[in-house]
C-alpha cells in the first residue's frame, strides 16, 4: 500500500523547489505551461514537439512543427523516429493524460530530456 501511494503521490508533486531541479518531477520530466512552451519554441530550435493524440485530432489542428506519434504507436515506433535519446522532447495531447503516459514510455525507453505540456491543449 505504501509503495502504491508513493507512486501515485510522486506523479502529482513537483519537487523543483525542494530539490532545486527547476520543476523536474520525481519521475524525471518537467511539467511546463503554455507560456514556457511558447518561450522554448521561440528560443530553442532544437526541440521536438511530440503530439501523442490520434491522427484525426492531429489533422484537426496541432502545434506548428509537431510530429505525430499516436500514443498507441509510441512504444514500437519512437526509437526509429527519434533515435537521439538526449534530444529535448515536449510531449502534449488534448488534456495531459496521454502525454503523461507517453512520458512514462519515453523514460522506460531511456529518453532523458523530457517535458510535458501540463493540462494539454485544453488548458490553453
Amino acid at each position: 500500500m505504501r509503495k502504491f501511494m508513493w507512486k501515485k503521490f510522486s506523479k502529482n508533486i513537483n519537487c523543483g523547489k525542494l530539490l532545486g531541479l527547476n520543476n523536474r518531477t520525481v519521475d524525471g520530466y518537467i511539467n511546463i505551461d503554455y507560456t514556457k512552451l511558447a518561450k522554448m519554441m521561440r528560443d530553442d530550435k532544437d526541440i521536438i514537439l511530440l503530439d501523442v493524440r490520434s491522427i484525426q485530432e492531429y489533422n484537426e489542428g496541432h502545434l506548428n512543427g509537431a510530429i505525430l506519434i499516436p500514443l498507441y504507436e509510441l512504444e514500437k515506433t519512437v526509437t526509429n523516429i527519434i533515435p537521439d535519446k538526449k534530444k529535448k522532447i515536449i510531449a502534449y495531447c488534448k488534456s495531459g493524460i496521454r502525454s503523461m503516459k507517453a512520458i512514462e514510455i519515453l523514460i522506460k525507453k531511456g529518453y532523458t530530456n523530457l517535458y510535458n505540456l501540463y493540462g494539454g491543449l485544453d488548458n490553453y
